[in-house]
């Protein structure tokens, strides 16, 4: 099968990472597999973590450039020379730059899969009816997501929820030898330090660094021992947000308790010697992070948003406790959550998180979702 993935940037991001993986392990089944990265944007470590075998198409659009037709053009006429089967869209803007790829004799399936919540109630009908002309799939990643969709008069035979998956040959099972880890199985009284970390893009409006920080600042005068790890790049335009934030931490005398790592490439090697993952984002369609973090057995703290509950709500896991959730925005009530899972750390049973999150949410099983989609549709 030829299979065309397609996004407008491709810099360091969930989004991202989730497409290399599925690129890679659609190659390793004897698929043909590329990519289409339509804006002149992308950042090399990320394009460096696909398969040499992935083709890459840059179709060099400049940044903000209105005038789409000759590169909508230039993506058609690739399409029908290469014999793509199916053009696997990230975002519903990139399904109406493919359109003109719908006409001619040979048309290709055109699939998006919508990765937020909150995208579909604010699109235009204009935007949602060129959706359901162009498009033959919308794959949903979680169950929230997709009746926000449904709720747009999006037929409900074209919509699909398929759960984001990690690679688990990256995540998996890690035992923990941090020095909290070491203590609590120990010790009733903790002395060590307590290691906190955060992995996304520094943007928080959406991803709320700035409510971890505030928990943090109401925890430390209880939990003197605790610190907080960010990873990941500053995202475009928030500079003055991070700045503000840094000001924050230095006039509220906290510097000591937080570090800013910027991009981090081995994601795996910097869960394994953490005690505590938390996701304190505004909105969250999903959590590839968070599973990321379970995965490797990591207790965690997540914003009880649609994506995240259906995650640790799941009723398939029975009464394994993989963490808590907050309610969204509520810095007093993270921080309560952090103290009240620090006081019960012990009772997480790691080994068994990481077995469940692995089982359920391996990209094995979400490319052969995936692969069924595709065989229907062609």
């Amino acid at each position: 099968m030829n299979i065309m993935f397609e996004i407008f940037s491709f810099n360091v991001g969930g989004i991202e990472r989730l497409i290399v993986d599925m690129s890679n392990s659609l190659i390793q089944k004897g698929h043909k597999v590329w990519l289409c990265v339509i804006n002149d944007d992308k950042t090399k470590s990320i394009m460096d973590a696909l398969n040499p075998e992935v083709t890459v198409l840059e179709l060099k659009r400049p940044v903000g450039n209105r005038n789409n037709f000759k590169f909508m053009q230039r993506l058609a006429k690739y399409v029908r020379n290469n014999h793509i089967d199916v053009i696997h869209c990230h975002g519903i803007n990139c399904v109406i730059f493919s359109g003109l790829c719908k006409i001619g004799i040979h048309r290709p399936v055109i699939i998006n899969t919508v990765h937020d919540s909150g995208n579909y109630p604010k699109y235009s009908n204009l935007k949602v009816w060129l959706g359901n002309l162009f498009l033959d799939k919308t794959i949903a990643i979680s169950d929230s997501v997709k009746a926000e969709i449904l709720t747009r008069n999006v037929p409900a035979d074209k919509v699909i929820t398929i759960h984001n998956a990690i690679d688990t040959e990256r995540f998996h099972y890690a035992e923990r030898h941090t020095a909290f880890n070491t203590e609590v199985k120990n010790s009733p009284i903790i002395s060590s330090k307590i290691e906190i970390l955060n992995v996304a893009r520094f943007y928080p409006d959406k991803k709320g660094q700035d409510l971890l920080v505030y928990a943090i600042e109401k925890l430390v005068p209880k939990i003197s021992n605790i610190h907080v790890t960010f990873a990941g790049d500053i995202f475009k335009g928030q500079q003055e947000s991070y700045d503000k934030l840094q000001k924050y931490i230095q006039d509220k005398d906290l510097t000591e308790h937080f570090t800013f790592l910027g991009n981090v490439d081995d994601v795996p090697k910097l869960l394994a010697n953490k005690d505590i993952f938390v996701l304190p984002s505004r909105y969250e369609g999903f959590g590839i992070s968070l599973i990321e973090a379970l995965a490797t057995g990591m207790p965690s703290v997540a914003a009880d948003l649609e994506g995240p509950a259906e995650i640790m709500n799941a009723t398939d896991k029975g009464d394994l406790k993989l963490g808590l959730l907050f309610k969204p925005g509520d810095a007093d009530d993270l921080a309560s959550k952090l103290e009240q899972l620090i006081k019960n750390y012990i009772s997480y049973d790691q080994k068994a998180i990481s077995e469940y999150v692995v089982n359920k949410y391996n990209i094995d099983t979400m490319i052969v979702k995936h692969l069924s989609v595709y065989s229907k549709l062609l």
